[in-house]
């Protein structure tokens, strides 16, 4: 496996677990205030990072054949992270019956902007420490 493969692995380690923290905290401060919030918050938040977390375990986690091409592994990783979003929010849709739309939707965009913002700020933070 190449050198840059492994760096990015390390990186989107780093990535997951800082967005796993987040998520908690941020969920964990609105708690305070309301629980139906909090818990529609946490179920929008992990219908977009539990996707997310799929997708990056697939394309780089994944003990892929070596005839796969990366392209072809992207591919496949990213019709997994819809269909696996699609599933999540038709579940917390149809059995969660207090779920409020706002909060719901405010943690899934709010997580899905995270998911492209966050591996950016933390290489920016790394090469400045050098």
């Amino acid at each position: 496996m190449s050198a840059v493969i492994n760096r990015a692995k390390q990186h989107y380690s780093k990535v997951l677990v800082f967005e796993s923290l987040f998520i908690l905290g941020f969920c964990l401060v609105v708690l305070i205030y309301n629980v139906t919030m909090a818990f529609s918050l946490l179920a929008g938040m992990s219908a977009a990072y539990l996707p997310h977390c799929l997708f990056v375990y697939w394309f780089f986690f994944h003990n892929l054949a070596k005839k796969q091409s990366k392209t072809t592994v992207l591919y496949r990783g990213a019709g997994l992270k819809w269909i696996l979003t699609i599933v999540f929010i038709t579940v917390c849709f149809k059995y969660i019956s207090n779920l409020n739309l706002t909060a719901f939707f405010s943690g899934y965009i709010l997580i899905l902007i995270l998911n492209n913002l966050i591996p950016f700020v933390i290489v920016k933070e790394k090469n400045r420490k050098i």
